[in-house]
């Protein structure tokens, strides 16, 4: 396992997922956090050669334990996050996606990327924030 310096290193992104009232920090490549990747690169259905996100490609309400399962490595604690925030500069350390599966909303404070034109269905609410922190709860992120 990469450690947290080599993962940020390589453009991996920390973010939130919110699942069942439940918060858990992740660290992870982009595509990763893509909802719909079947829409963002339509190639992967026909090219996928090493099981991405467990064959995952759009993370329906179907599908949310299944990429869940797919990402656990990706998991990091909250004293991590903290590390992270504590030992890195902003470009690295901010919180920059915020999933809530619970209420359907996606917020993204990623710019290269028009994350929000890519989630799964139209239920779905999709919002740029540069600061997706905001919206995890208080109680939470001062554990």
């Amino acid at each position: 396992m990469k450690t947290i310096k080599e993962r940020l290193e390589e453009d991996y992104i920390p973010g939130c997922i919110k699942y069942k009232d439940e918060y858990q920090y992740y660290i992870m490549p982009i595509a990763w956090w893509i909802l719909d990747y079947a829409k963002y690169d339509p190639s992967i259905l026909t090219d996928d050669t090493f099981n991405f996100r467990n064959g995952v490609y759009t993370v329906t309400d179907n599908e949310i334990e299944k990429y869940l399962d797919s990402i656990s490595v990706d998991k990091i604690s909250v004293s991590e996050v903290k590390s992270i925030s504590e030992n890195f500069s902003e470009e690295y350390s901010r919180i920059t996606f915020l999933i809530d599966f619970d209420k359907k909303l996606y917020i993204s404070g990623f710019d290269d990327i028009e994350i929000e034109a890519y989630l799964p269905s139209s239920s779905w609410i999709g919002k740029f924030d540069w600061n997706p922190g905001n919206y995890i709860s208080s109680n939470f992120s001062n554990q």
